[in-house]
């Protein structure tokens, strides 16, 4: 019998955090808006965690989406400072 096993996603995306994506989203005006995630790593402080919006979605990104809002998820860590 072969199993496939569903990877658990890389994080939470709550409902409350989607609709205040969108009312931002909405705010800009630019329906092509995705709010990215990624990490910087390295430093006395450790991993860093960034957002920022963007219109274009990389071939590497992990995607989930939630009441109509598309969070990019970058699950490979940039040094610091690039």
């Amino acid at each position: 019998m072969d199993a496939v096993a569903e990877m658990p996603a890389p994080l939470v995306f709550t409902d409350s955090a989607a609709n205040k994506v969108k009312q931002l989203i909405d705010e800009e005006g630019n329906t092509e808006l995705k709010l990215r995630v990624f990490v910087t790593g390295g430093g006395c402080s450790g991993f860093q965690y960034g957002f920022t919006f963007d219109e274009m979605k990389s071939d590497d990104d992990t995607v989930m989406e939630k009441n109509g809002v598309m969070l990019l998820i970058v699950l490979r860590i940039s040094p610091l400072g690039s």
